[in-house]
């Protein structure tokens, strides 16, 4: 990607992030980080494109064009400059560390707290104590927070630093220099699975929900790939921000069957759903019996405790729509902590459901981390590499999830879109068979 797609990006979500700071409406902090998506995901260079073009980009409208023709002329946004000047210093940084959020940075900041080191002496020394809504639950979450971020940091770091053309090699370099764990469990190099191996990609997203690409350009970008079958898997109705209804995902589905009219993969209608804090999902059996596959992620009320965590992925796993677990630790490298979940509880549930897990490719998740991989393995458990695209740019981000699956010592036999597609449709056809879908 171009170096200054890269800045430009990197500038509209520190604004989205600034605005939402200083607590700025909901709408514009979504437009900006929208935005920031979408500059970084765009395949052509930002340098190469007219000013007035600019709002051709997707999620790109006349005031977020002009800050990107502003930065062209003078290398800088004034906008952006004007709210950092309004933040007081390192609460932004703050805002960052899990368990801290908006409100408690800038009262943070307002004691003279600046950074993580500061922060964790005063959690140590009990200076928080005295200051409302930091008890020591909250004191609790914040130094796990701290930990979280700093360990996250020389591996997140380290991925966002490789070159644009980095190879599986050049990531796995990076995971060993950085993750605990042991490679390969003793098997030969040659037994790992490789990207030649990989048939098709089992979780992206369109413009339809919070991708910033067609139907028709993900689809195209997936074939000029090679692969031989691709899955859209768009939000569902519960996460209620990406407005999904009944009605757009029927509408989608029948135009991804027109669109198989005219490509030679096979194109697989899914949907991401979301599991509730219950372990529930979207939708009744009767809908969900006529998507192709489902992939289920967490992406709410992470602070639950371990037991009812434990029980709310076990739940979902055991629902028989459910083929795949996506980011099943829900971490973001460096800006959110993994849930607490008994792992081993979660995949012997997997491994008996015949559930499989996915190895989220995003350089920003890597989830499942790579040195949970071996022993979720070990344990009977199936894998699905993704990448979990929004734009044509994360398509490319195979090559991270290939990585972490040669970390935790996978082969082809263990990772379900590397198998045929007629295994594959048996696989996904399992759980369901046993309920009469």
């Amino acid at each position: 990607m171009a170096s200054t797609n890269i800045e430009v990006a990197a500038l509209l979500r520190e604004y989205a992030e600034l605005l939402d700071l200083t607590g700025a409406e909901s709408f514009r902090v979504r437009t900006y980080e929208r935005a920031a998506r979408s500059v970084g995901g765009h395949p052509e260079d930002l340098d190469e494109i007219p000013d007035a073009a600019l709002t051709k980009i997707s999620g790109v409208g006349k005031s977020t064009a002009a800050k990107i023709a502003e930065y062209r002329r003078t290398g800088t946004i004034a906008a952006v400059d004007a709210l950092r000047a309004r933040v007081p210093a390192g609460a932004l940084e703050l805002a960052k560390v899990p368990g801290v959020g908006q409100k408690r940075a800038l009262e943070l900041a307002a004691l003279g707290i600046t950074t993580t080191s500061d922060l964790g002496q005063a959690v140590r020394s009990g200076r928080l104590r005295g200051v409302p809504g930091f008890g020591p639950k909250t004191e609790e979450r914040i130094v796990r927070g701290i930990g979280v971020a700093d360990s996250d940091a020389a591996l997140r770091a380290g991925l966002h630093g490789l070159a644009r053309d980095a190879t599986e090699d050049d990531i796995y370099a990076v995971l060993a220099a950085n993750v605990a764990g042991e490679a390969g469990s003793g098997r030969a190099e040659h037994a790992l699975v490789q990207a030649k191996d990989l048939r098709g990609d089992l979780h992206t997203h369109t413009d339809l929900t919070d991708g910033i690409v067609s139907l028709e350009g993900m689809i195209a970008a997936a074939e000029a790939r090679g692969y031989e079958y691709y899955a859209v898997t768009d939000h569902a109705p519960n996460l209620v921000m990406q407005r999904m209804t009944t009605e757009k995902m029927l509408g989608q589905r029948a135009q991804l069957r027109a669109l198989a009219e005219r490509t030679a993969m096979t194109l697989l209608h899914g949907t991401e759903l979301n599991i509730a804090a219950d372990g529930s999902v979207d939708w009744d059996e009767d809908f969900l019996s006529g998507f192709d596959l489902c992939v289920a992620s967490v992406h709410s009320s992470f602070e639950q405790d371990r037991d009812t965590m434990t029980r709310r992925f076990i739940t979902a796993a055991e629902n028989p729509a459910v083929n795949v677990i996506g980011h099943p630790l829900t971490r973001k490298l460096g800006r959110r902590p993994p849930v607490e979940v008994d792992t081993d509880a979660l995949y012997a549930a997997c491994a008996r459901t015949g559930t499989a897990l996915e190895i989220n490719a995003s350089p920003d998740r890597m989830d499942l981390p790579p040195e949970h991989v071996a022993a979720a393995r070990a344990a009977g458990v199936k894998f699905s590499i993704d990448t979990d695209a929004h734009s044509l740019v994360d398509l490319t981000n195979m090559r991270y999830g290939l990585a972490s699956a040669r970390f935790g010592g996978l082969t082809s036999d263990d990772v379900i879109n590397t198998w045929p597609l007629g295994r594959l449709e048996e696989f996904l056809r399992q759980s369901r068979l046993s309920i009469g879908y």
